[in-house]
């Protein structure tokens, strides 16, 4: 399902750089879909003098702190058409992540539900077709995916962003061999193109670095990535702030985009080159999670044939 912010977003860009009014262009853009409805009760506000930016602010369930940024910064430096095409860009690279995972995770969940109601069907036979023990079978399949799989949901929706639990999660998904380096990658496009953004805009560079911080939600990443405001604040180059467990290319290019005086377009083009990254990588784990499921399926079946086996030689013994 198409994300309805791309084409609201972008529709709100084009009619602000053609100069139609805010109030105008909000009642203009497509009431339809989730947001398109929120907007409705947006444009509503806006008319009655608040700012877009407020506006949104009301909504933090709805609006990623990327939005609110981008949209107020927006507002202060007269690019507000600017940004809500930038947003509708993000949205859109979001949404082929979102499809190249889906793709690679439907069949392994078909898998998975094949495997939890054939597996038992041995040991169901073998028990005189005793369906409570078939049940438990097929609910003790399901419990090893499903539990760890609302374990991760529970912390990563109920818990606090800064909470012990978040921060122990962040630091164990930066180090998975796949999954932590397409974060990574993640992290870092959305940091260096928002800093770009903000920069080109005229914000002041301290403000730009903790916006473009602020962003980041995977806490270690944010921690490798926040030394770069005291840097500056002791007058001294951003690059000198960040981590060195960051990668080399990373820092490399922001020292020469601060040495040449192009901090936003090395900054920009780092944001392209690490999107182009995270894409690969988030390809990557979605060919490789159906064979690891595979592999944990083929795991499973055997155990359950030779528990079989062993149940039926026992049997014949006697």
């Amino acid at each position: 399902m198409a994300d309805s912010r791309i084409n609201l977003y972008h529709n709100l860009s084009v009619l602000l750089d053609a100069g139609v009014p805010i109030t105008r262009a909000l009642q203009s853009v497509s009431k339809t879909g989730r947001y398109g409805r929120l907007f409705k009760t947006i444009q509503e506000q806006v008319a009655a003098g608040n700012s877009l930016s407020d506006a949104i602010n009301q909504y933090p369930r709805q609006f990623d702190k990327l939005d609110q940024t981008l949209i107020h910064v927006g507002q202060e430096t007269g690019q507000l058409a600017e940004m809500l095409e930038e947003l509708s860009r993000w949205y859109s690279f979001r949404q082929r992540l979102n499809r190249t995972m889906r793709s690679g995770m439907l069949f392994s969940i078909l898998m998975i539900h094949l495997l939890a109601f054939i597996a038992p069907v041995v040991p169901f036979a073998l028990s005189g077709f005793d369906w409570s023990l078939y049940i438990q079978g097929i609910l003790g399949i399901l419990a090893i995916f499903y539990i760890p799989a609302l374990i991760i949901l529970a912390i990563v929706f109920l818990t606090a962003k800064c909470g012990p639990l978040r921060w122990m999660w962040d630091a164990f998904v930066i180090r998975m061999p796949l999954l932590g380096k397409a974060i990574r990658e993640l992290e870092l496009s959305r940091y260096s193109k928002i800093f770009s953004i903000t920069y080109k805009a005229g914000v002041p560079i301290t403000r730009c670095i903790e916006m473009a911080t602020d962003v980041v939600g995977n806490q270690i990443m944010r921690r490798r990535l926040c030394g770069a405001c005291d840097k500056v604040a002791q007058g001294e180059e951003m690059a000198a702030g960040f981590s060195r467990s960051l990668p080399r290319e990373f820092i490399c290019v922001w020292e020469v985009g601060e040495e040449s005086g192009e901090l936003d377009e090395s900054a920009r083009r780092l944001g392209n080159m690490h999107a182009d990254n995270t894409e690969m990588r988030f390809s990557l784990i979605a060919q490789w999670t159906p064979r690891i499921i595979y592999a944990i399926v083929a795991c499973v079946m055997i155990y359950y044939i030779f528990t079989g086996y062993s149940q039926i030689y026992g049997n014949l013994s006697l």
